[in-house]
């Protein structure tokens, strides 16, 4: 995973779920691990969003299922930082 990607993903986990998210891989399961329901999962989204400059989830992906593992999601927010023309070690 993208070291800048994973540091967000950490830092968002952190502050929604209250807890410390050090110890994320990319098998790290949001729902088995830290307990997200789809409403924190949502919460979880927009707080990534204001980590990452140029992140926006459209309302379609904000689907937990779709990505409910670090490595999922890290992959898609590489990937729409990408097409949103930012960069994700800035």
């Amino acid at each position: 995973m993208n070291e800048t990607i994973s540091a967000a993903i950490r830092d968002a986990l952190s502050e929604v779920t209250e807890r410390p998210a050090a110890a994320l891989t990319a098998e790290t399961r949001f729902d088995r691990d830290y307990d997200l329901d789809s409403y924190m999962f949502v919460q979880f989204l927009l707080t990534l969003e204001d980590k990452l400059p140029g992140l926006r989830f459209a309302p379609e992906d904000i689907g937990q299922a779709d990505f409910n593992t670090a490595g999922t999601l890290a992959t898609h927010v590489e990937a729409a930082l990408i097409r949103a023309g930012a960069r994700a070690d800035a």
